[in-house]
């Protein structure tokens, strides 16, 4: 679906912005880059394209790439007001360098934007937000900071219709990611995997990962359960877990690019217990599961859906009732990974969607 009522005017560049560009102890956070890496490949054929960020983004993307912002919020490591100052300034700085250009901003303090827009952006660019749920207008005080900048913003680019009606303006509904062919690397076959599930990527206690580790804890299946996890008592209980029994595999702390897709794509398997929020958003972690040819077992949510209309993997409502042995066959995999393939072939259209509604 692809909301569009504004018109489109020629431009000089396209910008894929990550204003907040959070940083932790030297590495950037979250999927920050893998957005703009794939923004950057998906437009810089047919426009002059950059990516907007800190210092930290130096690590990632030469310099004829870049559209430097002066800092980065070092999470953890200063007070809330140092950080959202460094937005107000990064915001200020960017739109100063990208008059005329087309700006698209990945969602991070979210109200930050807010005020960063109505402080410094003056409509001399076309803007268009990545806006991945409600969050930016799930409450009065922010329902009234965002009445102050819709006019600003051209589009909203979201995972579903509900975000996007939720913004009041021409909205895109594109997967958070667009797969591109051609950056496959070689699959492991299914024999030679070393786990049998896994589940990696920032760890929360909304994402059920204790449920699936309570479940399949001194079972046959193997599992790696590998990211950052910012409540202690949650990381405890894990360590608890994977202690007394020998199929867990757990890494707990930062997880480089490289052993991320690694343990996916050496998993035959992933499982996502989505709960709460994050049942309600989109998910960058399926995405890259699916994008390497691993299966999703999943529980049915909003961000889920389209595994289940694709036939990408198994959904299922009730975890405790979910008969693994059944589903985890060597069978069930080639089929999901036949429907994996299939769904690829779908994001051709999504890629053009959203070249056509960014005006490219």
């Amino acid at each position: 679906y692809c909301n569009m009522k504004h018109d489109i005017t020629p431009m000089n560049r396209i910008i894929i912005a990550d204003i907040k560009s959070p940083c932790l102890n030297g590495r950037s956070t979250g999927h920050y880059f893998t957005v703009a890496q794939n923004y950057y490949e998906l437009f810089c054929s047919h426009v002059k394209t950059h990516v907007a960020g800190g210092p930290i983004y130096d690590t990632r993307f030469t310099a004829g790439q870049m559209l430097r912002l002066p800092y980065n919020c070092l999470l953890m490591c200063e007070p809330s007001w140092k950080s959202k100052l460094k937005y107000l300034m990064n915001a200020r700085a960017l739109f100063c360098q990208a008059k005329g250009d087309t700006i698209v901003v990945q969602q991070g303090g979210v109200l930050s934007s807010f005020i960063a827009i109505a402080l410094f952006y003056h409509r001399k660019s076309r803007l268009f937000l990545i806006q991945y749920s409600r969050e930016g207008v799930d409450s009065c005080g922010k329902r009234w900071l965002y009445r102050l900048v819709k006019h600003k913003i051209d589009g909203v680019v979201c995972p579903n219709e509900m975000v996007g009606e939720a913004y009041g303006r021409p909205f895109c509904v594109v997967p958070d990611y667009i797969y591109l062919d051609g950056n496959d690397i070689p699959d492991v076959s299914y024999k030679d995997k070393k786990y049998d599930v896994c589940f990696v990527g920032r760890i929360e206690e909304e994402k059920g990962v204790l449920d699936v580790a309570h479940k399949l804890a001194g079972t046959s299946r193997s599992m790696i359960i590998a990211g950052k996890v910012r409540d202690e008592d949650l990381a405890a209980k894990l360590e608890q877990i994977a202690s007394s029994c020998k199929n867990i595999e757990l890494h707990i702390g930062y997880v480089s690019d490289e052993n991320y897709y690694g343990y996916i794509r050496n998993s035959r398997f992933c499982i996502l217990n989505y709960q709460g929020e994050y049942s309600r958003r989109s998910s960058g972690v399926v995405l890259d599961t699916i994008f390497n040819n691993v299966p999703v077992i999943g529980k049915h949510c909003k961000a889920l859906d389209f595994i289940h209309d694709f036939g990408c993997g198994y959904i299922y409502d009730d975890l405790y009732s979910l008969d693994l042995d059944t589903i985890m066959t060597e069978q069930n995999y080639d089929i999901y990974l036949h429907n994996i393939a299939l769904y690829k072939q779908k994001h051709v259209e999504y890629a053009e969607k959203l070249m056509k509604f960014l005006g490219l």
